[in-house]
């Protein structure tokens, strides 16, 4: 056996867990649906953008309506029938047809060849910037401007002290990192605990017992966890990033990149409560999986465990209040939903330093005293094939 248990234990676990087909399934699933989205949405964007004229397509209008200058080349006084064999002899590439009600009814017949499937035709937008085009020139750029809602609205907000006040833009990395520690219990906690528990059931765990310690071997596996954890976040954080560098010029995208506050302190002080926050999670589902005899048992505790953890947002008007009542103390510190409580006082703004310290410090201890019962749970019970609660005065050194 190698000198450093605990580190070949936590490389076997990783190597293993990492060459699961399962494992690159579930961790590419949402990156790959994020993708997906912005995929839609940069098509359907596209789709949407108003298109250019293009100088080589023949444009054809009959404006009963009188809407356009009669200057206009596009314009031509025929009839709606000889457009539609205009279009037909290919002496024109669209035929648009503004009939005299069209200020009451606003339809614009379009008429063009096409013979493919053409389900997501743009040729009906090229009336509407010819209109656009020829109305605009008939008002000043500042007239256009009013009309069109094309001008920029200023959002200045304050504190009651008249300060500026930047709550989103604080809240936007806390947030992100609450999204992770999610994604992290929910897929990975109960990969740990039903690793544990099947080779418990296999018979797995009198095997490896008797070439590594309990300790080794609980913690070895909580330890990859954790490195598996940071691909997951990995293959969460790159495609977002690069789905924010393609949409950088978006307005909304820039808008939110401007307005994110980038506090080190803050950044670190979220990491810790994450990494730390993270090994209490999985360390109460370790645990789990050491006290149930079978997969089957220990599929019945998960439920509880992730509702504790997310038991917070059930009281998200509580936690969003500018002063904490007593709800949000007890969750702030209570240990299972201590985690998420934090991260969501430290979203909204109202989670102080000292706080966020003693709460760092109370997971650290909780997380150190349920790894600690878990490793001699595992070790008293890993032949237990029945339901072990250890004993909290008479522990099996």
């Amino acid at each position: 056996m190698n000198k450093n248990p605990l580190l070949t234990v936590t490389k076997f676990e990783f190597i293993r867990q990492i060459k699961k087909p399962s494992f690159w399934a579930t961790i590419l699933l949402i990156p790959a649906m994020v993708i997906v989205m912005f995929m839609i949405s940069m098509f359907a964007g596209g789709k949407a953008n108003e298109p250019t004229l293009d100088e080589n397509t023949r444009i054809t209008i009959t404006d009963e309506a009188n809407v356009l200058p009669k200057e206009n080349p596009m314009v031509a006084k025929i009839s709606k029938e000889e457009g539609k064999k205009k279009v037909i002899n290919d002496e024109t590439d669209l035929y648009f047809y503004i009939p005299a009600d069209f200020k009451d009814t606003k339809k614009v017949g379009l008429y063009h060849i096409s013979e493919g499937l053409d389900i997501f035709n743009t040729d009906g937008q090229v009336i509407k910037v010819v209109l656009k085009q020829a109305l605009s020139s008939k008002f000043s750029d500042v007239e256009v401007a009013a009309l069109t809602g094309n001008f920029e609205v200023t959002d200045n907000k304050l504190t009651k002290t008249g300060e500026e006040s930047n709550a989103l833009g604080k809240a936007i990395i806390p947030g992100v990192i609450l999204v992770l520690f999610f994604f992290f219990v929910t897929l990975f906690g109960g990969r740990l605990l039903m690793t544990v528990v099947e080779e418990k059931e296999n018979r797995i765990s009198e095997m490896i017992l008797t070439s590594v310690s309990a300790k080794h071997l609980i913690v070895g596996k909580i330890l990859s966890m954790m490195m598996l954890g940071v691909i997951q976040i990995l293959a969460l954080i790159i495609p977002l990033i690069v789905a924010l560098i393609i949409y950088k010029d978006n307005p909304m995208v820039s808008q939110i990149l401007s307005t994110i506050e980038i506090n080190p302190i803050t950044i670190i002080e979220n990491i810790a409560l994450f990494i730390f926050s993270s090994l209490l999670a999985t360390g109460f589902l370790t645990y789990i999986g050491a006290i149930t005899p079978t997969a089957k048992d220990a599929s019945q505790f998960i439920g509880p465990v992730i509702i504790g953890v997310v038991f917070p947002l059930y009281f998200m008007s509580s936690f969003m209040a500018a002063e904490p009542n007593g709800l949000v103390y007890f969750l702030t510190y209570f240990p299972l939903s201590a985690p998420t409580a934090m991260m969501l006082r430290s979203v909204f703004g109202t989670l102080s330093t000292p706080e966020l310290i003693v709460g760092i410090v109370e997971i650290i201890v909780l997380s150190f005293i349920v790894i600690r019962l878990t490793v001699r749970t595992f070790q008293k019970n890993a032949i237990n094939f029945s339901l072990a609660l250890p004993s909290f005065f008479k522990i099996k050194k």
